[in-house]
Parts: C-alpha cells; structure tokens; sequence
C-alpha cells in the first residue's frame, strides 16, 4: 500500500550508526498527512526508538505552515533532524523551519552531507 508521503519521498535502509535518511523527490510539498506519514516511517524503521534523521530538501518544493508545525513537536520521534539544503531557495525553507518553528530537538542546516552526518552521530541514541 502506498501514501501520499510515498510519492514526495524516499527512504534509505537504517545506517549502521542508526541515522535514518529521507531524501524529498523534486518538487516534493509536505503536507501535514505527509509529515504524520513519515513520522509513522521513521518510527517503524527505527522500531519506535527515537531517530536521528538526515532530511535531504534539496529538491523539496514547500512546506505547509501545519506540517512545520507537526515536525516541530515530534520530539518523542527524533533526537535531531539535520535539513541538508541545497539552492537558496531549499536553505530558507530550512532556515525558515528553524526560526519559526523552533523544534524540541536540535535541528540544523547543512549544506554537506558528510558534515550533516557527522552532527547527527553525536546525536545518536
């Protein structure tokens, strides 16, 4: 069975260091229903432990205000979010994201994976 969240996005095999990994189609819009839906994803991969997520947007077209919301209250999900942004465009999503929505977990922006990688092990759980 497929989701809405399945055609904005795909999801990489649980790291070794447990960091889950999505990474947004282009042109990907989050919605709420797609925020609950990735969520619920993580969970599952992570079998409820709470996750260090590496989100790539650099192809991501918008994000609702209701899904900024969700996301920034799901601190019993994730234990860091590192936002890999690309474009200008992708790095004030991100920022904007931040600054607004102000998460109850470290999140951050990075513009390198490798350096976005290396944040969220000090993360792990």
């Amino acid at each position: 069975m497929t989701s809405a969240a399945d055609a904005e996005s795909v999801w990489e095999p649980l790291s070794s260091d447990g960091i889950a990994t999505i990474r947004y189609k282009a042109g990907a819009i989050i919605t709420e229903a797609v925020a609950r839906s990735n969520t619920a994803h993580v969970i599952a991969l992570t079998s409820g432990k709470r996750a260090v997520l590496l989100a790539d947007i650099r192809q991501l077209k918008s994000i609702s205000r209701e899904a900024r919301v969700y996301f920034g209250n799901s601190s019993g999900s994730f234990a860091a979010i590192a936002l890999l942004a690309g474009s200008p465009r992708t790095q004030v999503i991100a920022n904007f994201f931040i600054g607004l929505s102000r998460p109850k977990v470290p999140t951050q922006m990075f513009t390198d994976e490798e350096k976005a990688l290396v944040w969220l092990r000090r993360h792990a759980v």
